[in-house]
């Protein structure tokens, strides 16, 4: 099994399911059901619930910032979702960029890699608990409160508590987007942040390899050279890493934050939107974690370059040593949009 199916099986499988990751022969089926459910789930709460701030005749006033909220979040994860169906193959072959054979770890490697791996799992397997659990307790308000009302409101052009089964539908319907869009994302983010992941633990291959570019070869100096000379070209290559770009939730955070500044610390759905407010910090935490340690990692090439027995290498092989130095004099940065940096500074800047 590749390293990409050991760290992100679960997350593959959901976005498979939703049909933001292509099949291996993609079809025009495969295309099309995917455009089905991204229609038919993404996008009924942002459209009804903006529909009901127009045309809704009694609008609860007491539930309007709490329903603008909803309507704002779930408006985001439709433009978070759009590339993984208008770009889905070169999304995939990106994912999958890391199972190249240049990329192929042996020996001792393989053990920093392994620690990546339970890395990226434990991450999936945390922010996926805990959306879930959001998504459970989001179901079962309407039966918590008196007058069944859905837990957002929606335009209609009738009523919906003359009718059982229509109410029934709705609810179903509302509730099924709501998971869609919550569940792809907790698939997507610990996805993309742990390849960040991965990237940093190729770079510590990467300088394991070069602190002991000399061990595999043998007594003849000529073989020597050689290898030494193909083992410093494939550390050039190997560094040439093309991460995917930050997809963010910071205006959800401050939507967020703007709500519960009207709400009181008593009331239930106070607690509920700290407990939203958490994950999102998380989320966004994830690939703002992950960026620094990229950038750290490729920052410190530089001195594994110094490590080795770099002295007794022939002059090509010293040439071609110089333009990996200089090259790892630039460290991977991961943006966001080419705007932002992905690291703990910029983490702290949005929180605050």
């Amino acid at each position: 099994m590749s390293i990409i199916w050991q760290s992100f099986s679960i997350n593959i499988h959901i976005m498979r399911a939703f049909g933001l990751y292509p099949p291996e022969k993609p079809t025009r089926i495969s295309w099309l059901r995917s455009l089905l459910l991204y229609f038919a789930f993404a996008y009924p709460v942002p459209v009804l619930g903006s529909l009901n701030f127009i045309f809704g005749e009694e609008i609860d006033q007491m539930r309007f910032g709490e329903n603008a909220f909803q309507v704002a979040q779930l408006a985001c994860q439709i433009a978070k979702l759009m590339p993984f169906i208008l770009n889905g193959r070169r999304i995939k072959k990106c994912i999958h960029y890391l199972e190249d054979p240049l990329f192929e770890v042996k020996g001792d490697n393989e053990k920093i890699l392994e620690k990546w791996v339970h890395t990226c799992q434990r991450n999936t397997k945390v922010f996926l608990g805990s959306i879930i659990a959001g998504n459970v307790s989001w179901a079962v308000k309407p039966f918590l409160l008196q007058n069944g009302q859905l837990s957002v409101d929606v335009w209609l052009p009738y009523n919906l508590m003359e009718n059982t089964m229509v109410y029934i539908f709705v609810f179903v319907l509302l509730t099924l987007g709501v998971a869609y869009a919550s569940i792809a994302g907790a698939a997507i983010d610990p996805l993309l942040a742990g390849l960040c992941g991965l990237a940093s633990g190729h770079i510590q291959v990467l300088k394991h390899n070069l602190k002991h570019l000399d061990q595999c070869t043998t007594d003849s100096e000529s073989l020597k050279i050689f290898v030494t000379r193909r083992n410093i070209k494939h550390c050039i290559n190997h560094h040439n890493i093309i991460l995917s770009q930050f997809a963010g939730s910071v205006l959800v955070v401050g939507f967020c934050c703007f709500q519960l500044g009207k709400m009181s610390p008593t009331t239930p759905n106070f607690s509920i939107l700290v407990g939203y407010l958490i994950v999102l910090l998380v989320q966004i935490y994830f690939y703002c974690y992950y960026g620094t340690v990229l950038y750290e990692e490729s920052d410190s090439l530089t001195n594994a370059d110094y490590i080795g027995n770099w002295y007794d290498y022939d002059a090509e092989s010293k040439k071609d040593l110089i333009l990996l130095l200089e090259r790892s004099q630039r460290p991977i940065v991961v943006t966001a949009g080419k705007i932002l940096d992905l690291s703990v500074t910029t983490f702290t800047t949005v929180k605050m």
